[in-house]
């Protein structure tokens, strides 16, 4: 996993380095100097024809000390170089004036501007936007907004290239807001570790191509400061069970897909064909009888159990619960009387962990406390208007306050709640020192794999089948949430790679599966 520190935990742990470790600030602000001017070179590269010009603008802070810094070792690897310092000398971080200093001394221009009207920033190739750091805590207004406006007109005019130091000046470290107004870089260097609000849109927007560099940190520390928030990597891909060549399909664990109603039988063929493609040894659909023939000719593989479309005795169900290691409960249910009472009766009697999607979702939020019956782990799925539904909230509301709400919900109900969207957020993987179930969100996930070709038809019901499948595996159930959203956008990456993004299908992301996940895994490697 990677761990993502917001901008005050980064703080923290640059002061310990310094004084605790000792490490001087200015050999961090020199490493951290040379990362930034290695990217700008990169950016350079796109530039033809001409030795590129650079400006670098400059605010108060040290992260104007490390652009200071950064244009000065690019002028000494020979590119023309204008130093852009927003603010009157004193007010200048002690670092940030000893780095102004020593560029004085080696004669480059430095430049104490007033306004970004004394200067044409778009006659530049290159600007390092090194006005604010990740320290920002309130909205950018009066001249630093002007100067923002005028770096975003240059690169909208266009030759010139945005880079970005530690985070785009004006977005918020720790969630992504833009703080009043933002640079928009094409790439953005920051150190020690990535920042949440680099991964939470809009700040993901705004960040370009990142890139995260060791500058000297003492790693040690990190733990210290709690980390709260986050991400996969494919190195996580190895914790998916292994697979031992004695097994049989039992060992690789039984799924039970509750999904389907008439004229809605491809949300449970694609839940069963992605629990399949994920590695689960078997698989049964619970579904109307109305769906048999059209489900055992998609998906022959799986076991079918039916029920009369309208009957509320649910023949057998309860031996399939029983039986299962894992199950899915939603998918294309709908919203009859019938659902309302299947939905209810799996919740309160489900005996694994239960993965509760789409209609499951919307009739849960008509009665809440029915959340509160189950008696084994809750992993929801919902987008953001389930996400209303379930919690009360509007839209708007959860879109600027998504961590609030959702951790809030989660502990009150004990489940994992999975806010599905650009940048899919998971919450509550913790459990409850007291109760022992999930729903303490002292950890966040935040996804960064996946593309908009995965916002179509069917996409939700192949993650609740991926999740199924790792669950029955015997993976934990917080685990399996992470690790099957991340495989989930992985797999839509390879079908937006080979079908692009307007064409690709959610059965494009099942058949995708097979080529992110291992080819071999043995359980005594």
């Amino acid at each position: 996993m990677e761990i993502l520190l917001t901008g005050k935990q980064s703080q923290q742990l640059d002061a310990h380095t310094i004084h605790e470790t000792g490490i001087p600030s200015l050999v961090l602000m020199e490493r951290a100097s040379l990362a930034a001017a290695h990217e700008a070179q990169e950016l350079c590269k796109e530039i033809c024809g001409r030795r590129p010009r650079i400006a670098a603008v400059c605010g108060s802070g040290n992260n104007g000390g490390d652009g200071i810094a950064a244009a000065r070792i690019l002028a000494e690897r020979g590119y023309d170089v204008d130093i852009l310092i927003v603010c009157r000398e004193e007010k200048m971080s002690g670092d940030g004036r000893t780095q102004a200093k020593i560029a004085r001394n080696l004669g480059l221009p430095v430049l104490y501007m007033k306004s970004p009207d004394e200067i044409e920033l778009d006659r530049y190739d290159l600007i390092i936007d090194a006005l604010f750091g990740t320290g920002l805590s309130r909205d950018i207004g009066g001249s630093f907004a002007l100067w923002i406006g005028q770096i975003n007109q240059a690169k909208d005019r266009g030759h010139t290239k945005i880079l970005a130091i530690d985070i785009p000046s004006g977005i918020h470290s720790a969630d992504g807001k833009v703080m009043g107004c933002a640079v928009k870089a094409d790439c953005s260097v920051t150190f020690g570790y990535r920042k949440p609000g680099m991964l939470l849109y809009p700040g993901r927007d705004y960040c370009g191509r990142v890139v995260c560099a060791r500058i000297g940190f003492d790693r040690s520390y990190t733990d210290q400061l709690r980390p709260e928030y986050f991400t996969c990597t494919p190195r996580d891909l190895m914790k998916i069970p292994g697979r031992r060549e004695d097994s049989h399909k039992g060992t690789f664990g039984k799924v039970l897909v509750i999904a389907g109603s008439r004229n809605m039988a491809g949300a449970a063929c694609l839940s069963a064909q992605a629990a399949f493609r994920t590695g689960a040894g078997l698989i049964t659909i619970y579904t109307p009888e109305c769906n048999r023939v059209i489900l055992q000719t998609l998906v022959p593989e799986a076991v079918m159990k039916t029920y009369p479309e309208e009957d509320t005795q649910f023949a057998g169900l309860d031996e399939l619960l029983g039986a299962a290691d894992a199950a899915v409960l939603g998918p294309g249910l709908g919203l009859s009387a019938a659902s309302h009472e299947l939905t209810e009766r799996v919740v309160r009697q489900a005996s694994c962990p239960l993965i509760v999607d789409a209609d499951a979702l919307n009739i849960a939020a008509e009665n809440r406390q029915l959340l509160k019956q189950a008696h084994v782990p809750l992993i929801l799925t919902p987008h953001r208007m389930e996400l209303s539904r379930l919690t009360g909230d509007n839209i708007q509301s959860i879109q600027k306050n998504t961590r609030e709400i959702c951790e809030k919900f989660c502990t009150e109900y004990g489940v994992i709640c999975i806010a599905k969207g650009a940048g899919t957020m998971i919450f509550g993987l913790c459990t409850d020192e007291k109760t022992g179930k999930y729903g303490n969100s002292s950890r966040i996930y935040l996804n960064t794999s996946g593309n908009s070709g995965m916002a179509c038809g069917g996409s939700g019901d192949v993650l609740t089948g991926i999740i199924a499948g790792l669950a029955a595996q015997g993976m934990d159930p917080a685990a399996a949430s992470v690790l099957g959203v991340y495989l989930h956008g992985l797999a839509g990456d390879a079908a937006a790679a080979e079908k692009g993004e307007y064409s690709m299908l959610s059965s494009d992301i099942v058949r995708n599966l097979s080529q992110v996940l291992p080819r071999r895994q043995n359980a005594d490697r």
